[in-house]
Formats: C-alpha cells, sequence, structure tokens
C-alpha cells in the first residue's frame, strides 16, 4: 500500500507525487489520459513546435526555480526573445504597443491625456470596504473606463479567458487586492511597499523542446509510479484508508491528494464530500479554441515581432488575442516561417465549444488576414478546442474554498489540489504542489 495515491498526471499531481517521493513517501500517480502532462503537452508537427497548454512559463517564485534545478532542466531554461518585451493592444483596429518605462506611459497613444491624468489621482484613491468586488469594479474605482477598457479587458481575458464583470478580484489578483486592503492606492502601495528580499526575478522561459520537458522529466523520475487506468474511479473512506475503485481495480491508501479538474473531482467525491462534490460541478470552465496557424515571412507586409497582441472586448473581434510564438521563442517554426497562435471562445463567447477544427481554423485565417494583412493561406494549420479550460474565481469563490476547507478538516489524509485552487498558472500550480507536499511529510 502506497503512502498516498495522487489521482491526476497534470503538473499538480506530477510535482506532488515528485516532491513527495523525495521526501521519503511511497507514491501511485493514478491517470486516465494515455499519457501524462495534463494541459502541458509540446508536439512537434512538420517543423512547427506547438503547446497544447501554456506557451511559456513566468518563473517568478522559487518553488519553480528548484523544480526545474531538481530535474536537471536549469541549463535547458530558455529566455524569451528581448522582442516578447513588445506587447500590443488592438485599438479601434490598429495594433498599439503597451508601454514600457514611464516614458512610453506618458508618450504612449494607448490612453487619452484625461486617463493618463486619471492614473495620477489614483493615489488618493480610499480601499475597497466589500469581502471582494469584481475586477471591473476594482478598475473603474482606481482608473477610469478608458483604462479599464483599452487595459483591464484584454488583461484578463488573456490570462483567464474570462470577465472582469465577474471576476472576484480577490481571489484572481491576490497582489491587487492586497495594495488596495492595504494602501487603498496601487500605486501608492508598489512605492510604499518593502521589497521582499525572498523574491525571485520574473522572467518568461521555455525550453528548446517546449514547456513538454518539465512534464517528461518528472514522467521520468515517476515512471514506476504512474499507472494509467480505463475506466472511471469512484473514492470511498473506511477504516482500511482510502480506496479508488475502477470496473476491474482498486487502489488503497491512508492518504489521497486529488489533483484533477473541479468538474473531474466532482463525481469522485460524490459519496464522500456530496455537498463539496455539487459545489464543484459548479464551478465555471468557459471553453477555449486554439488555432496554430504557420505562414513563410514573406506572407506579411510588416515583421511579426513581439510578444503578441491582446483585443479588448469593446472591438467585436471573434478571437481574444494572438502570441507570436516564434517571435518568443527559437525553434518554433522553420527558418523562415512565422507560427502565430490564435485563441478564441472564453466567458463572452461560449459558442466555440461547438466548432468544428476547421471553423476553428476559418476562423483565426480571417482574423489574421484582416488585422495582419496576411497574403494567401497559411502553409501550416492545426487546431485544437478546450472544452473546459480555465477555472473562473468568479465574486463569491470563497463559498468553493471553504467547502473544500470544510471536508478537508473533516475526513483527514483527503487533499484537493489542482488549478482551480491557488492560482491558474503553471508556477501557482507548482508552489502550491510543492507546499502541500512539504505539509504531509
Amino acid at each position: 500500500m502506497p503512502d498516498y495515491i495522487i489521482v491526476g498526471a497534470g503538473i499538480t499531481g506530477l510535482t506532488s507525487a515528485y516532491r513527495l517521493k523525495q521526501r521519503g513517501a511511497s507514491v501511485l500517480v493514478l491517470e486516465e489520459a494515455k499519457v501524462a502532462g495534463g494541459k502541458i503537452l509540446t508536439e512537434l508537427l512538420d517543423g512547427y513546435l506547438l503547446e497544447s497548454g501554456p506557451n511559456s512559463l513566468r518563473v517568478e517564485n522559487r518553488e519553480t526555480v528548484e523544480l526545474i534545478e531538481s530535474v536537471g532542466l536549469t541549463n535547458r531554461m530558455v529566455e524569451a526573445s528581448p522582442n516578447a518585451k513588445k506587447r500590443f493592444i488592438l485599438i479601434n483596429g490598429k495594433w498599439v504597443q503597451t508601454p514600457v518605462g514611464s516614458v512610453q506611459a506618458v508618450t504612449t497613444s494607448l490612453f487619452s491625456l484625461g486617463a493618463k491624468m486619471r492614473v495620477l489621482g489614483e493615489v488618493f484613491t480610499t480601499r475597497c470596504m466589500a469581502a471582494d468586488e469584481t475586477v471591473e469594479s476594482f478598475f473603474l474605482r482606481h482608473f477610469d473606463r478608458e483604462l479599464y477598457e483599452h487595459a483591464a479587458d484584454p488583461f484578463v481575458t488573456g490570462i483567464y479567458a474570462g470577465d472582469p464583470t465577474k471576476l472576484s478580484l480577490r481571489h484572481s489578483f491576490k497582489v491587487f487586492w492586497q495594495l488596495d486592503q492595504e494602501y487603498g492606492s496601487m500605486i501608492r502601495g508598489m512605492i510604499l511597499r518593502k521589497k521582499d528580499p525572498d523574491r525571485v526575478r520574473s522572467r518568461i522561459v521555455s525550453f528548446p523542446n517546449g514547456l513538454g520537458e518539465i512534464t517528461e522529466r518528472l514522467r521520468e523520475e515517476l515512471v514506476d509510479d504512474i499507472h494509467f487506468h480505463k475506466e472511471a474511479l469512484a473514492l470511498t473512506h473506511d477504516a482500511a484508508g482510502y480506496t479508488l475503485r475502477s470496473n476491474n481495480e482498486s487502489f488503497t491508501a491512508p492518504n489521497i491528494i486529488l489533483a484533477l479538474p473541479a468538474h473531474n473531482t466532482a463525481p469522485l467525491i460524490s459519496a464522500v464530500a456530496p455537498a463539496l462534490s455539487i459545489e464543484l460541478a459548479a464551478v465555471d470552465y468557459p471553453p477555449v479554441a486554439v488555432a496554430y496557424l504557420g505562414y513563410r515571412e514573406d506572407q506579411f507586409p510588416n515583421k511579426i515581432e513581439g510578444f503578441g497582441g491582446l483585443i479588448p472586448s469593446k472591438e467585436g473581434r471573434s478571437i481574444l488575442g494572438v502570441i507570436y510564438s516564434s517571435s518568443n521563442f527559437a525553434g518554433r517554426a522553420p527558418e523562415g516561417h512565422v507560427l502565430l497562435t490564435i485563441m478564441a471562445g472564453g466567458a463572452r463567447n461560449r459558442v466555440v465549444v461547438d466548432w468544428s477544427e476547421e471553423q476553428i481554423i476559418q476562423n483565426a485565417e480571417r482574423e489574421v488576414r484582416q488585422l495582419y494583412h496576411a497574403k494567401g493561406a497559411p502553409v501550416f494549420q492545426c487546431a485544437r478546442l478546450w472544452k473546459r479550460a480555465i477555472p473562473q474565481y468568479n465574486v463569491g469563490y470563497d463559498s468553493v474554498l471553504t467547502a473544500i476547507q470544510a471536508v478537508e478538516k473533516a475526513h483527514p489524509g483527503l487533499h484537493f489540489a489542482g488549478n482551480y485552487r491557488g492560482g491558474i498558472s503553471m508556477g501557482a500550480c507548482i508552489k502550491n504542489a510543492t507546499e502541500l507536499a512539504a505539509s504531509l511529510v
């Protein structure tokens, strides 16, 4: 009998299992998919390197740095090209570069003079007295509608594919919430808050063969501890411990870590924690459709250079944004070619859930032709649809987190982990999984 059974071999499950094993615990990882890695999967097709989930990793905590070092990938870590500092927002159908530094903040055409003056007045803002507020409410209270529509709205959809009128500031953007509560003003807070001596320099990185290198190394470390099952599992609890049963197999351990999406966790715990099962089933995961289009460089009148472009909802486009994948990291496209990753869907455009691969590609191709004046059809195309992509920390999410904590307290040895708890980013998942393992052994 293993000390721990981890259900789910995404980055959270693999990291927690790896760290537990390092600390001397015996582990068994159960995974229903054909390969471990979850949404982090890198594919090489026709010379194009495609990321099925996150396109890059923001290294901003020590847990992520230490994991990369521990699995022997430090020397393979590649920082994003200097071009990645160029980011764009679509304003009135034209791409406008976001400001980098104080000088560009003053001279940028992204905001009007009135909006820039309102930023100066932000230092007089007082803190929110409610228990939480929406992201939209926060930015309108601190700045104005123009800054919200031109910056906050596309920024939020780029991260969460969410709706700022529903997303909780407290849970979706904890740093903003903390600055508001401690200082009232974001600007005043950033000036007065002491720099954390343990803070890691934030970097956007990947690896020569993509982010899949991390999950591949973790799979190698856990190769004898990962079991692939075919049927759905059910969880029960008795004096012997926690037992997971499928149609023809059963697994028992004193400790269980459920590292699955909320909607997959819900049916698994229906017998053990029925009320929480209902809460988790209701967590919103909007769909996201991703198109990968490859072009020759000479098909564009202007060089495709930068991290990518985000699109405010007021622009009325059918996509959320475009990542310039081949501009960010070398080896993402054949020589003389460009790889664009185009995202559509999200909380405010759920129709993509029913789109075919052909529809995803046709829509993306049309947008690239209109927004970048591409000549001719792409020379490479591929699409992926996530029917349930990113969990939404909407206002009221406290009830979900409180319910999880109550069940963990009532059922010692049962633990919940994943990007629906503690942050959706890859780095947050690594940090949370590492901290969980350290707290258990």
